[in-house]
């Protein structure tokens, strides 16, 4: 299955989206990262996608490790940092989708 997450983060330094894409990475390292660019959900902010082939079961472990408590079932659901804990205190927002 195709996973695909989007991830906002509360930054636009560039060191710090690395930062989050090196701790996306080590949770699950089969994840294609793509370049950010400016978010349009949050003012001085960067938005980027990871996308990876995985299973549903796999998919339900990496989701734990990103956040404590997601909205939705493990193929569409989506987390805001500001209510939950995030895999890293930048992280404002996630959406995990899973595609056959």
């Amino acid at each position: 299955m195709l996973g695909t997450l989007y991830v906002v983060i509360s930054s636009s330094k560039e060191e710090d989206y690395q930062k989050v894409k090196e701790e996306l990475l080590e949770i699950y390292p089969d994840f294609s990262v793509s370049p950010y660019k400016e978010s349009q959900m949050e003012k001085d902010a960067v938005e980027f996608f990871a996308t990876c082939q995985i299973t549903k079961e796999k998919a339900q472990e990496v989701l734990e490790q990103l956040n404590n408590d997601w909205d939705g079932e493990v193929d569409d659901c989506i987390a805001y940092g500001f209510n939950t804990k995030m895999f890293d205190s930048l992280v404002y927002h996630l959406n995990f989708q899973l595609y056959d």
